[in-house]
């Protein structure tokens, strides 16, 4: 789904504010679906749907959101916590989330009922805290001169004993993502590159061994290559990915340089015409533990019939493949 910049950060900031205070308890990954209780929770999907609110739900964030007009609420399950507005609402009992649908405490249901319908005022017996506006990001510093960038390590996602996403149709995300791979290298090498393949064929490689590879072979670059899938069969296009998280072996010149290789590949695919769904940052391990500028693409949905049917064919994988090449290229062009 698309989100106007600022919208997580605002979560994430009050969150920080609050654990601060010692107010928050920390996400957990959850092992199993919780049993909510209908007594003490209520679906904020269905009080969404009930008031007319648009619904949105950031698998990888892990955020649900709805927002009514100007009003906008916000949650993450596992988090002791929500947005109501600018407005930072501290719960006594963790948002749950039980295969796929957000339940929130009862009080705070009404409240934002009350909210997204203009009428909520807050209560003198939850702390809360109004946040900053966030401050917008500034815009990367536009490079000087070209880049000495010769080496290109690809990494095509998964293999072996691990598929990676499979469409209801058959596709293995293993098989697209070497194909494309593959062209990829082409068209590298067509343009004067020396690139490499962690892998060639049908083998499994440990995700922190994969930017290994691009660090012994004295590679410049690390670019890994995956498909996507997700429940919304609405969901198409590519999504970008540069490093960001709480540690990375890499330098922060390079991963402020993979920031500015993932926004060269992004142009690059719209030239191309294709959709770009996102780029963000992530906390993914073969970019965590890249010691070179390092972005990992998205190519397409295996859950959107229509992409996946695109992703079958060659025609749609070598124009994948271009998009990703001329982008490392403008890269190491310094545009």
């Amino acid at each position: 789904m698309s989100r106007a910049p600022g919208e997580l950060y605002l979560l994430f900031l009050g969150l920080a504010l609050a654990a601060l205070h010692g107010c928050v308890t920390p996400p957990e990954r959850l092992t199993s679906a919780p049993v909510v209780s209908s007594a003490r929770y209520e679906c904020l999907n269905d009080l969404a749907k009930r008031q007319g609110a648009r619904a949105s739900w950031d698998e990888t964030a892990g955020v649900f959101r709805a927002q009514l007009g100007d009003r906008q609420v916000a949650a993450a399950p596992g988090v002791a916590a929500a947005l109501l507005g600018p407005r930072l609402v501290l719960l006594g009992d963790e948002v749950m989330v039980r295969y796929g649908r957000v339940y929130v405490p009862r009080w705070l249901a009404r409240d934002i009922a009350a909210y997204l319908a203009g009428t909520w005022t807050p209560r003198p017996d939850r702390p809360d805290a109004v946040l900053p506006p966030p401050t917008p990001p500034t815009p990367p510093t536009p490079p000087v001169r070209p880049r000495t960038v010769g080496k290109v390590c690809i990494d095509p996602g998964h293999g072996g004993r691990d598929p990676g996403a499979i469409s209801k149709w058959g596709l293995q995300e293993k098989e697209v993502v070497l194909a494309t791979a593959r062209l990829l290298k082409e068209e590298l090498k067509s343009r004067g590159f020396d690139a490499r393949l962690t892998r060639d064929g049908d083998t499994f490689i440990e995700l922190e061994d994969r930017p290994a590879i691009a660090s012994q072979t004295g590679c410049d670059v690390f670019v890994a290559v995956h498909a996507n899938a997700i429940r919304d069969p609405s969901y198409r296009g590519l999504e970008i990915f540069y490093w960001y998280g709480s540690w990375s072996a890499a330098s922060a010149a390079s991963r402020r340089e993979g920031v500015e290789l993932a926004e060269a590949i992004k142009r690059a695919a719209e030239r191309e015409g294709l959709t770009v769904r996102n780029m963000r940052g992530a906390d993914y391990k073969v970019l965590r533990y890249a010691k070179v500028p390092a972005t990992l693409v998205e190519i397409g949905f295996l859950t959107n019939r229509a992409e996946e049917q695109a992703l079958r064919t060659r025609a749609y994988r070598r124009r994948v493949a271009r998009a990703i090449a001329e982008g490392i290229d403008a890269y190491r062009k310094g545009k």
